[in-house]
């Protein structure tokens, strides 16, 4: 097992009337399964999405990151779906998400499946659990 801890910071000085400064620290003490990849999305379009990753391998609890690395301001989107009809997620070009993963492995459609706006797309991801 493996611990994993995860910051997010948000700060700023000028954005309100109020000075914003909060850190979240979330630890995951019992990490599992995990690790970061990188894979070229191909289909562009949502019925001809690619499924990312299986629900049925996961449980309850896991956290996903996601992460667009390109360096382009357009047309290099990477939609991601949690229910293989909507894109609930838009990555554009250095767009990044963490998520909490409800993959239950019950039967009910839970599966991540992506797909890009440009062929060849390169997503990064990790599952942690």
């Amino acid at each position: 097992m493996a611990i994993v801890n995860h910051t997010i910071k948000l700060e700023s000085a000028d954005l309100t009337t109020d000075v914003i400064d909060l850190t979240v620290l979330n630890t995951l003490n019992t990490v599992t399964q995990g690790g970061l990849t990188r894979q070229k999305i191909i289909p562009v379009t949502v019925g001809a999405r690619v499924s990312l990753l299986d629900e049925d391998l996961y449980t309850i609890g896991a956290r996903v990151w996601l992460y667009n690395p390109s360096t382009a301001t357009t047309n290099e989107k990477i939609y991601v779906s949690v229910d293989g009809v909507t894109a609930q997620i838009v990555l554009s070009g250095g767009d990044w998400a963490l998520i909490p993963w409800s993959a239950s492995g019950n039967g009910t459609p839970a599966d991540i499946s992506v797909y890009a706006e440009t062929t060849l797309n390169v997503l990064e991801f990790g599952v942690f659990n």
